[in-house]
């Protein structure tokens, strides 16, 4: 059905139709106006035009005959302008002319899906008083909507919808000067600021179709003491914080209603057993919601419903047996229009699914994933489901009882039964399904030997998971399956080299297997063109050094290659002496290499990973310091919170929200998952940095068992996220920070195995981790509750504030921090334009500019000049740090 009702799309087909029988009859009768002619000439220098979309514009011929161009039969005078793009290449760029005004008799005006600038709709528009149709939406507009639309007292349909949410409006009275209008779409514009949104609405009594989806609406009055539009058939107001139950002037317009979407509405409460008087409502779509309660039984009586979406919610009780009633009194009244569309997935629905469906074998989608439902299906009770194209019965107590040479009557195009108990066989009815998009077979208990004829299955394979069985055996060459984009293997026993990938892979999960050799075939499908967001290596028994191919990984928001045998230097130089990380990786999200046996220190350019949200560098053989430039990890440090990249996504603490995100096409509402950065089990030195604690949003961090030293941060207690700390196993001295008490969503910490002095820091009740006295273990010199040692007959600490010496080593080292990097950072363009100008040896920079193994040679060696200046740098910060000594004793 659409967006638009069967009654619209048949009464402007016609309008449209009119114009274009009129048109032809009258070219051999009627030309067009001179005036009009000029006015669309006029109209046409606003634009940047591709070639060939108005190519017919020429003064040379009739503008009745011009594209788009629709005249009236007697008089010529132009009656209709559509100058819609149907593709990106035929996309009018520009500004509106107000050469439009010399058009009177124009009724019908389309100019949506090209691009305006980010210009303001002009005022003018209000003044085309003829106008019936108005349409411009996903055409790039901005600001606020003009009030001098309401002028437009013939209008019978508005779209402004679509302009990348730029659209405002302040109030939307204008819309009671507009009496007979049907169709209004204002989706994506912001009504924010019309607090009186649906009074105003309420003042169209012809109105037919509204569409106000995404519009930051809020209030939703749930009662009306006089509903004026009750001639009401399509209502969308999907997208909205409603916040409210289901309000009760819907029933109101029940008798009319034929689509009705409020998906991802914040709706609460149940659903009403007042629907049973929506009998002409042909779609509902309460998806996304927080309903609750059973599913009314006498849905049934919605004879007419051909699509019903009520997943992810909280809905529980069985499945009514009522909805099979539905197409039997579709038979028995002879409609058209079947139940053909069935989404529960991912509520707390209960019961056996058997008993219902026998009713419903005209269904085309049928969804109850992620539920509590049980019961015994055979191919019996699906014989007759011939129209099938999606199942999806996974996450459920279900037992599949399929027999090996069953073929079944359908094909589908999406296949789920994640946690079914099929037998350990694999499914061999599946060699019928030759339309397959989608198939999840993931956590099946499937095991054996996945068959060759699987391989070469589907061309049209989009979704593969068979995650979490005990299937086995060497991958083919899969390269030829270019329509697929996610393919999960990961836990399973599959062995052997990888082999060759499809080229539009999105999403490559292959953790928990035996694959083993080289990770080349993974450069080999990278290239300028790579989609590749997530790769997920880890567990295996991969071995070399990590390739150079990561310039090319532009996508890649997720890598993850930990448990493996992957040896070199983290990461390994490229040739022109720059890194991967932060430079091709720029976007990643995740990064997991933990367990292989990489070794050097953590480069600088790890800070430029500004969207980073879970790094794993544990157990490794990583040396040297922890780069103070990590607060430029702009994610975790919450100063970059409204990205493009934060979307949340990792296998290894979700693997199900993960599985279900890739498999919907969506992710479920308020659903985080932890930001997390794990430096253990390496060789680390040096001070913790202070700019760590400038991370607030870290949820954990874990540097324990490397050989760190100095002070634990004295603002350690600003990283409020914090649910899980760990330095032990360190050389960390002085006092514990008493801001620690802080941390009050602390559940693990651990402070043992360290050389941290003084009073254990008191807590109020709620900290409990600071009770245990294994959090503090293995420190001979801390003293106070939950140990043992009592601070009165030991020496005396601080414990209001972090020492002096603290702050002064703290400062010290930011100090020389500072100066080692900016040697490491400075770029190339500063040191060369200084010798340049000392040596005036142009010739010699020129060379450099084209000869790039020379400046590669020659930018080495200004690394070996640094470190001698570093020298000398540092007898200038003794001087500071002697300056700031007396400073202190001073104050």
């Amino acid at each position: 059905m659409g967006n638009h009702s069967f009654q619209l799309l048949t009464i402007f087909a016609f309008m449209w139709f009119s114009f274009v029988v009129t048109n032809e009859h009258s070219r051999d009768v009627v030309q067009c106006i001179d005036s009009e002619r000029q006015a669309l000439l006029e109209f046409k220098e606003g634009f940047q035009i591709p070639s060939g979309h108005l190519s017919s514009w020429v003064t040379e011929e009739d503008c009745c005959k011009w594209r788009g161009v629709k005249c009236n039969n007697v008089t010529g005078h132009v009656l209709a302008l559509d100058l819609h793009s149907s593709d990106s290449s035929e996309l009018l760029q520009g500004q509106l002319r107000e050469s439009l005004l010399d058009l009177p008799f124009l009724s019908y005006l389309d100019l949506s899906q090209n691009d305006f600038h980010r210009t303001r709709i002009p005022d003018f528009i209000g003044s085309l008083s003829s106008l019936k149709y108005l349409n411009l939406s996903n055409a790039n507009f901005n600001g606020i909507i003009p009030d001098y639309i309401g002028n437009l007292t013939r209008l019978q349909s508005l779209d402004l919808s679509r302009n990348n949410f730029a659209l405002r409006v302040n109030n939307l009275d204008w819309l009671s000067r507009l009496p007979t209008l049907q169709v209004l779409d204002l989706g994506g514009v912001d009504l924010s600021s019309a607090f009186n949104w649906l009074d105003a609405i309420n003042m169209l009594p012809s109105l037919v179709e509204l569409h106000l989806f995404s519009c930051q609406l809020h209030n939703l009055p749930l009662s009306f003491s006089s509903l004026n539009f009750t001639s009401l058939q399509v209502f969308d107001l999907s997208y909205n914080d409603l916040s409210s139950m289901i309000p009760n002037w819907l029933f109101d317009i029940s008798h009319t209603l034929m689509y009705l979407n409020l998906t991802r509405c914040q709706l609460q409460g149940s659903i009403s057993n007042a629907f049973v008087n929506f009998t002409s409502l042909v779609v509902l779509d309460f998806s996304y919601n927080y309903l609750s309660g059973s599913i009314p039984y006498n849905f049934g009586n919605m004879t007419s419903l051909s699509v019903l979406d009520i997943s992810f919610n909280y809905l529980q009780g069985p499945i009514p047996t009522g909805l099979g009633l539905i197409q039997q009194l579709q038979q028995h009244h002879f409609k058209q229009s079947p139940l053909c569309e069935l989404r529960l997935s991912y509520n707390k629905l209960s019961g056996p699914l058997e008993t219902i469906l026998p009713q419903l074998s005209q269904l085309v989608v049928l969804e109850v994933a992620a539920n509590r439902l049980e019961g015994l299906i055979s191919e019996a009770q699906l014989q007759n489901f011939s129209s099938l194209r999606v199942l999806d019965l996974s996450d459920n107590s279900m037992i599949l009882n399929f027999s090996s040479n069953w073929t079944p009557a359908f094909q589908l195009e999406t296949i789920g039964l994640s946690s079914c108990k099929m037998g350990s066989q694999f499914p061999q009815w599946l060699q019928s399904q030759k339309n397959i998009q989608r198939l999840d077979l993931s956590h099946a208990d499937v095991s054996g030997t996945v068959p060759s004829w699987f391989w070469n299955l589907s061309p049209s394979m989009e979704f593969l998971d068979l995650s979490d069985n005990r299937l086995s055996g060497e991958l083919p060459d899969l390269s030829s399956r270019t329509s697929m984009l996610l393919l999960d293997l990961s836990y399973n026993e599959f062995f052997g080299r990888l082999p060759h990938f499809p080229p539009k892979l999105e999403s490559l999960v292959l953790d928990g297997n035996k694959f083993s050799g080289p990770i080349s075939p993974i450069c080999e499908m990278m290239n300028e063109l790579n989609a590749l967001s997530y790769l997920h290596l880890s567990g295996n028994t991969l071995s070399g050094q990590l390739p150079d191919c990561w310039s090319y990984a532009q996508n890649l928001l997720s890598l993850a290659l930990r448990s493996n045998n992957f040896s070199g230097e983290l990461p390994p130089s490229l040739r022109n002496c720059t890194t991967w990380f932060g430079e091709s990786l720029e976007n990643l999200q995740v990064l997991y290499l933990a367990s292989n046996m990489f070794e050097g220190n953590i480069p600088w350019q790890l800070c430029n990973l500004k969207y980073i949200m879970m790094i794993d560098l544990s157990s490794h053989l990583i040396s040297g310091r922890i780069p103070r430039c990590i607060n430029n990890f702009l994610v975790m440090a919450k100063r970059e919170a409204d990205c493009a990249y934060c979307y949340y996504v990792h296998s290894a603490f979700a693997k199900e929200e993960e599985r279900k995100m890739m498999w919907l096409g969506s992710h479920p509402d308020g659903y985080e998952y932890p930001m997390v950065m794990d430096f253990s089990s390496n060789k680390l030195t040096g001070e913790i940095p202070r700019e760590l604690t400038e991370l607030i949003g870290l949820a954990e961090l874990n540097l324990s068992n490397n050989n760190l030293t100095g002070t634990i941060p004295c603002d350690i207690g600003s990283m409020k996220a914090l649910y899980s700390l760990d330095l032990s196993r360190n050389q960390l001295s002085h006092i514990i920070p008493p801001s620690i008490s802080d941390l009050i969503r602390l559940e693990l910490l651990d402070l043992s195995n360290n050389n941290l002095s003084g009073k254990v820091p008191s807590t109020n009740s709620s900290s409990e981790f600071m009770h245990d006295v294994n959090s503090f273990m293995g420190n001979p010199n801390l003293c106070g509750p939950p140990l043992v040692k009592n601070c009165s007959t030991y020496e005396s600490f601080s414990d209001t504030e972090c020492s002096s010496h603290q702050k002064l080593e703290n400062h010290t080292q930011g100090i020389q921090e500072e100066v080692r990097h900016g040697f490491e950072e400075m770029p190339s363009f500063y040191i060369s334009a200084a010798i340049g100008f000392v040596t005036g040896f142009w010739g010699f920079w020129a060379t450099l500019a084209f000869n790039k193994s020379w400046r590669h040679a020659y930018f080495c060696f200004l690394g070996n000049i640094g470190d001698k200046t570093y020298v000398l740098v540092l007898i200038t910060i003794a001087r500071l740090q002697w300056k700031f000594q007396r400073e202190q004793a001073s104050v």
